[in-house]
């Protein structure tokens, strides 16, 4: 009975392991597939990241990459030039952004940076009219991107997704959109970079079930790839004449550039030339080199996406190195439990023999005879307990003298006796006999 119960935990033990290993391994294909995170971040690795871009980059010795995870009002432009990519962004509501977030951007480009800003591919329609059935349609529809789970590499992403919400056709009655609400003033896009969001309509799709555009845009420069294919209706009204138009759909442009204070900006409609399926099937270097600008240090940020990294207290300790005062402090511990539990020196061997002598489940008299034993000769314990009885009586003026010089007499001559004539039990009974004759006070 016993085996069998011995049999059944072992395979219950084993069944647990197996369940807890499949768990972790699950965990490992997703964060290593990287589907957990939004469309075109630099940690997605599957067909809608853009991971395969950042590793490119990192294989070269004179580029000096990293990704941004803190707030974009608290970044510090260590490096002028360095290129920031803000891939994957989703479309400003009513055309105006939060004036921190303008004032972070600017910073980049002042410093001489060069800013790079790529939108969700949509298809959206500018009708006001029909917003309320493009939405019946989109809800009817299950098949509608952003309605369901990418089928197809070449799917769009969900334009509807919490992290970037595409242009509603509500009024905005929510406070928190007005420009001078406080704390949340917002800063025109028209007005502070000249630029503004529109949407093509008519567009050619794949197929009649699936909502897919099959566009082309042409490089209006010569040392850019001639054409590359689009998936957005999504074009830029432009209001500044600093803009250049670098490719265009049917005369809108979809990727243009500007100077900006001591650097410049690029703003794309699309973000699938950049994606790693894009990569893998329709790869443009020379645009991406373009888009790099000969910039040594590029920053990919990811803190748009809502990936931030806190400081841990882990991450401290390591930052300003505590970690190993810490180990040396555990090291101490660990040696000062050693030292107290495993003996170095062995005991003396007086001590290893005195053991014999020690009587455990005794009562306190034979302890102090046993201590005695250890301590004192036989045939010296009546001289000793003679001084330990003058010693405390001495002072006593009720003692007798004639007691007292008695005694002394016996323990003199017990102390001149031989070894086998000594008797200490015999002159004790002696003592004893001679107090109670002659009496002690």
């Amino acid at each position: 009975m016993l085996k069998n119960s011995t049999i059944r935990n072992f395979a219950l033990i084993l069944l647990f392991v197996a369940l807890l290993i499949g768990v972790i391994h699950l965990f490992i294909l997703r964060f290593q597939t990287g589907d957990i995170y939004p469309a075109y971040s630099s940690l997605r690795s599957d067909p809608l990241g853009t991971r395969v871009f950042f590793d490119s980059l990192d294989n070269f010795s004179d580029i000096t990459l990293q990704r941004n995870y803190h707030l974009l009002d608290s970044i510090k432009v260590e490096h002028p030039d360095a290129a920031f990519f803000y891939l994957g962004a989703g479309i400003p509501v009513y055309d105006s952004i939060p004036e921190i977030t303008s004032q972070a951007l600017d910073r980049l480009t002042e410093s001489g940076g060069r800013l790079v800003i790529s939108y969700l591919p949509v298809n959206q329609k500018t009708d006001k009219a029909s917003c309320s059935e493009e939405k019946n349609d989109r809800n009817d529809d299950p098949e509608a991107p952003g309605e369901s789970d990418l089928k197809d590499q070449n799917r769009v992403p969900d334009p509807d997704s919490a992290t970037n919400p595409p242009p509603d056709c509500d009024d905005p009655k929510d406070p928190s959109f007005k420009k001078d609400s406080p704390g949340k003033k917002m800063v025109s896009i028209k007005e502070h970079w000249g630029f503004g969001f529109a949407y093509s309509e008519n567009l050619p799709l794949k197929n009649k079930d699936e909502k897919f555009l099959n566009l082309v845009a042409h490089s209006l420069r010569p040392n850019l790839p001639a054409a590359i294919s689009w998936h957005t209706n999504l074009y830029f009204e432009l209001f500044d004449d600093s803009w250049q138009i670098l490719y265009a759909v049917d005369d809108n442009p979809v990727i243009i550039e500007r100077p900006m204070g001591k650097g410049t900006i690029v703003l794309c409609a699309d973000s699938f030339f950049i994606s790693n399926e894009a990569l893998r099937s329709e790869r443009h270097p020379q645009l991406l080199v373009w888009l790099i600008g000969g910039h040594s240090n590029i920053i990919f940020d990811e803190s748009h996406f809502g990936i931030f990294k806190q400081p841990g207290v882990a991450g401290l300790l390591r930052h300003y190195r505590f970690h190993w005062f810490f180990g040396a402090l555990a090291l101490v511990v660990l040696l000062f439990v050693w030292k107290n539990t495993v003996y170095f020196i062995p005991p003396p061997g007086e001590d290893i023999s005195s053991r014999t002598e020690v009587v455990s489940e005794k009562d306190y008299t034979r302890g102090l005879i046993a201590l005695l034993r250890r301590n004192f000769r036989g045939r010296d314990i009546l001289q000793v307990c003679g001084r330990e009885w003058e010693q405390t009586f001495k002072n006593d003026q009720r003692i007798k003298p004639d007691a007292v010089e008695h005694m002394q007499s016996i323990l003199r001559v017990e102390s001149q006796s031989s070894k086998k004539k000594s008797d200490p039990v015999a002159q004790y009974r002696k003592i004893s006999r001679l107090f109670k004759r002659i009496g002690v006070y």
